[in-house]
């Protein structure tokens, strides 16, 4: 598989990275399943998931924190019951701590942060997107060398053929 992807800018604390998935033989194709990862300038992983307890309820645009790590995160969703998704993330997330919301969410994190699933974009064959948000009302992304990985598995099991794809990008002054 061939992977082409795109970073465009949507304000300052926004990016939207884009991915094209294409067989060997040029054509669009939809993969089995595609994630995102993407890094800031110190190296901190700044989207993603952690499991969560499924009996806990969280709320979009509160913040999490960790109470160990004292890691924090923007809650974007919790798609299914043991999943919560992360961006904005600060510091680094420990596998079995307390972690709270500026609600009433709480929970015991059953995983450190892992890597977004990346949406279809609209119902178009191998075309794929993630939004990465610092956050609504705060300072524009750091500055300096940011980073990211598109991986591409497609097939399951012992067959799985995985297809990594690099991208960086540079905030300026």
């Amino acid at each position: 598989m061939e992977i082409a992807e795109i970073r465009i800018f949507q304000d300052k604390a926004t990016v939207l990275v884009i991915a094209y998935i294409k067989s060997l033989a040029g054509k669009l194709v939809d993969p089995t399943a595609i994630t995102v990862t993407i890094y800031d300038p110190d190296s901190v992983q700044k989207a993603g998931y952690i499991g969560v307890t499924s009996s806990a309820s969280f709320t979009a645009g509160l913040v999490v924190t960790g109470a160990t790590s004292g890691a924090t995160g923007l809650v974007m969703s919790k798609p299914d019951g043991a999943t919560l998704e992360l961006q904005g993330v600060t510091g680094v997330w420990g596998s079995g701590e307390v972690i709270e919301d500026t609600g009433s969410g709480t929970s015991t994190t059953t995983s450190a942060l892992i890597d977004a699933s990346m949406t279809k974009q609209d119902t178009t064959t191998g075309v794929y997107e993630y939004f990465y948000h610092k956050g609504a009302g705060v300072a524009a992304m750091d500055k300096g060398d940011w980073r990211g990985l598109v991986l591409v598995a497609d097939g399951t099991g012992i067959d799985t053929i995985y297809t990594p794809q690099a991208f960086s990008f540079k905030v300026g002054e």
